[in-house]
Parts: structure tokens; C-alpha cells; sequence
């Protein structure tokens, strides 16, 4: 058996549910270090001298440091399974799968915070251009799915989960006024729950948290965090 690694993260964080299903997967143990972003602990001299970007999730596996989440979610399945269909060894397959990977946590992921940070830690409506900008990106992710099951064909990958763990956020825990304009991502998103139940196990806990923090702010209290926040990615 492995050492378990450390995994410094945050409850409600998506970035860090998915180095935890990734991590599930594989059958790697994580010490799991909380982080309360809102206390501003990742802003602590020791955390910022582990992770200058002082980010979760940050990953320290025997002394080597590495964070951003799908920067560890490829590290751990090159380390511990080699050749898996989560993140292929053949050339342009993986290259297919990186492209992916830049697509949901680049794109996807920032327009759907950049849509939902006005409202948490503001609490200010986001604006008509912000919500265009989302449901382009969406569109984008309908095409990009086309009429296949998962993001590149038959298998799951580190992609489809990256994606799931982020649409998880505007399906289940704040419902997004548009998301019916969209019903092949929530049919992805359920299909990516079938196949891997760790995922709703492990991300249960962060979509009720992620539902809470919402409904607090429903009524216009700003948030516990400058715009800035979440320092996840």
C-alpha cells in the first residue's frame, strides 16, 4: 500500500472534489488538510511558503508540492496507473483529453465563477453579458459533447469529470436559471454519476455546502470573501 499524500482543501471547492474522485479512483489515500478560505488561511505564511499562488487544492506527496487541480489529477494517474482510460498513454488521445482539460478548467470553470461570484460575495445580480458570456461556454460544451456519451467517446476521463465537478455547481446546488436550455449536460452530468457512484460520495458534502453559502447570500449579505475568493482552481 502507499503513503497517503497530503491534500490541503476546501469543503465546498470543486477543484478539490475532483482531486478527491480522481484520487478514489486510483485507490490513492489522501490525508485530507482542511483549508477555511474564508478565515483566510491559505493567506498564512506557511501555506503561501508551500503554494506562492496560495490555491486549493495543494497537493504534498512525500515532500513534492503541486497544485491546481488538473495539474494533480494527471500527476496522480501517471504515478499510480499508467495507461488508464482516465487519461490515456497514446499520444493524441491525451492530447485530445489535455485539450479538454483546458476547455473545462480554463474556460468553463471561470465563466460559470464569474457568473456566480456577484451574487456570493457581492450579492449583486450578475449581469446580462456575464450570463451570455456562461451560456456561450455552455453551448460550447454541448458542442464539443456532440451526440457521444462521454467527452471523447465511450470512456470516462479525467475531462468528464472535470467537467461534471464543475456543472455540479450550476445543476444541483444553485440550480441555473438557464440550464434548461441545456438538457444534454445534465443528461452528461447524470451519465458521469452512474459511472462513477465515488463521485456523488465524495461530492455530496461540497454541493450542500455550496447550496447553504447561496442561500445565505440570497438576501443580498455579502459574502465572507473579497472577489477574489474562492482561491480554488
Amino acid at each position: 500500500s502507499t503513503m497517503p499524500v497530503d491534500l490541503y482543501c476546501s469543503s465546498g471547492s470543486p477543484p478539490c472534489t475532483f482531486v478527491r474522485v480522481v484520487a478514489k479512483l486510483l485507490g490513492v489515500e489522501l490525508n485530507l488538510k482542511k483549508v477555511n478560505l474564508m478565515a483566510k488561511e491559505h493567506l498564512q505564511p506557511e501555506f503561501v511558503k508551500l503554494n506562492p499562488q496560495h490555491t486549493v487544492p495543494t497537493l504534498d506527496d512525500d515532500g513534492f508540492v503541486l497544485w491546481e487541480s488538473r495539474a494533480i489529477g494527471t500527476y496522480l494517474v501517471d504515478k499510480h496507473a499508467a495507461g488508464s482510460k482516465l487519461y490515456p498513454s497514446d499520444l493524441k488521445e491525451r492530447a485530445v483529453v489535455n485539450r479538454l482539460l483546458y476547455f473545462e478548467s480554463g474556460t468553463l470553470y471561470s465563466a460559470q465563477m464569474n457568473y456566480f461570484r456577484p451574487k456570493w460575495f457581492r450579492g449583486q445580480e450578475p449581469s446580462e453579458e456575464v450570463k451570455a458570456a456562461y451560456n456561450k461556454v455552455l453551448e460550447t460544451a454541448v458542442a464539443l459533447l456532440g451526440d457521444k456519451k462521454f467527452l471523447t467517446g465511450d470512456d470516462v476521463t479525467l475531462a468528464d469529470l472535470g467537467l461534471a465537478v464543475t456543472l455540479g455547481v450550476s445543476i444541483e446546488a444553485v440550480p441555473y436559471p438557464d440550464l434548461e436550455k441545456f438538457p444534454q449536460l445534465v443528461e452528461f452530468y447524470n451519465r458521469v454519476k452512474s459511472a462513477v457512484p465515488e463521485y456523488q460520495e465524495i461530492a455530496a458534502e461540497g454541493l450542500e455546502l455550496v447550496k447553504r453559502m447561496a442561500e445565505h447570500h440570497k438576501g443580498g449579505e455579502k459574502g465572507q470573501c473579497p472577489g477574489t475568493c474562492p482561491k480554488s482552481s
